[in-house]
């Protein structure tokens, strides 16, 4: 497989990176109280690194994912280098490879397929990065009524996301999770939020 490939794949799966954690000094809240606050959170920010695992290599990005009402944009960046530049609108997404080649669609699940060859849950990332369930077949709470856990059957592939920690924010926001689908493994981990 050509490097270029490779690195394809590893951004691909960044995308998909829908994060956790597991409050340790957060207080218990009320799952409702807490999912009404993730829903109105339209404007946020997140930076980070995440680490993508499979059996033929392990690949680490840093990552921007930018929010707004509808619209988003993931950067990710290696060795201070972009490699991967998506902007979804609806339907109008733009992405631009590491050559700087650009691409062209309306759906960024389908423009990333294209490109790829992976078909991965993007129009559900946006809720799943803050912790919210959105499309999940199934999801578990942890102890203090954050998301702990979420699955989700896309094309006969099972997707799963495990949140490990979350910040002290109000409302709460994960800082780490692991996004699974048989072997592959993307960590996740957030640095920062910026939230409105």
């Amino acid at each position: 497989m050509k490097l270029r490939n490779i690195a394809f794949i590893a951004i691909t799966f960044a995308l998909l990176s829908g994060c956790a954690q597991t409050p340790k000094n957060t207080q218990k809240v009320d799952w409702k109280t807490h999912q009404t606050q993730l829903k109105s959170l339209t404007d946020y920010q997140a930076k980070g690194v995440f680490g993508f695992y499979s059996p033929e290599q392990r690949i680490q990005l840093t990552f921007n994912w930018k929010n707004h009402n509808d619209e988003y944009q993931l950067i990710l960046i290696k060795m201070f280098k972009t490699v991967l530049n998506l902007n979804s609108k609806p339907n109008n997404v733009t992405l631009v490879d590491p050559d700087g080649k650009t691409y062209h669609g309306t759906d960024a699940t389908q423009l990333v397929k294209e490109i790829t060859g992976l078909q991965l849950p993007l129009s559900q990332m946006r809720d799943w990065l803050i912790g919210l369930p959105t499309g999940a077949d199934t999801y578990q709470l942890n102890n203090n009524d954050q998301v702990a856990y979420l699955a989700k059957d896309i094309n006969g592939q099972v997707w799963e996301m495990h949140y490990n920690t979350y910040n002290d924010h109000t409302p709460a926001l994960p800082t780490q999770m692991i996004l699974s689908q048989g072997e592959l493994q993307v960590r996740i981990k957030i640095s920062q939020w910026l939230a409105n």
